[in-house]
């Protein structure tokens, strides 16, 4: 009984096994298939926004800093100098 008290409380410690001989045995087995697909798993896909927000704003940031960069090497060097 310890088994299916986790299995209820959604401890991520109680097998797979367990969860499909549980599904099985309510007639729910074929919810199996829909389990892992990446459509359904809406943990992955928030975690899958919040990385490409991540990446978008150091994109922007690592950006300004070259421009900002860039501005101030212009800035310094003598009149008549060529820069890269």
């Amino acid at each position: 009984m310890p088994t299916l008290l986790r299995l209820e409380a959604g401890e991520p410690s109680v097998s797979l096994g367990v969860l499909a001989t549980a599904l099985w045995l309510i007639g729910r087995d074929q919810a199996l298939a829909t389990l892992a697909t990446p459509k359904e798993d809406r943990g992955a896909l928030e975690l899958d926004v919040r990385q490409a927000e991540d990446l978008g704003r150091a994109r922007v940031r690592a950006t300004t800093r070259a421009k900002m960069k860039k501005a101030a090497m212009r800035q310094t060097q003598p009149e008549g100098e060529a820069g890269p």
